[in-house]
């Protein structure tokens, strides 16, 4: 049924299959790649993709939720993740008011 490829290419073969989710046009469409993708690494057996699908089963309802409601905390993340950045490198600032306007800054 499946040939065997090169291990690169599997594993990049993989990550589009998984990619591929959620360029779906549905939730029944996402549901359907997700099943091929779970089929694929299965039979790749490639560990670290055993590992990400075991982990991607745990949070299936979630994912496919998406599909529900397209919306995701993804901005929100970013502006922390830029915040904790800024907070890093602001070691040192004699003042809360500098770190303060550095975020700031970062933000507009």
């Amino acid at each position: 049924m499946f040939e065997r490829q090169p291990v690169i290419a599997e594993a990049w073969a993989l990550k589009e299959a998984f990619r591929s989710i959620y360029r779906a046009s549905d939730r029944r469409e996402a549901e359907r790649r997700l099943d091929r993708f779970f089929a694929a690494v299965e039979h790749a057996q490639l560990p670290a993709f055993t590992a990400v699908a075991d982990g991607v089963r745990l949070w299936r309802a979630e994912l496919v939720a998406y599909f529900d409601e397209p919306t995701t905390n993804g901005y929100a993340e970013g502006v922390i993740n830029k915040v904790k950045v800024i907070k890093r490198r602001a070691n040192g600032l004699p003042s809360f008011d500098g770190f303060r306007e550095r975020v700031l800054l970062a933000s507009a």
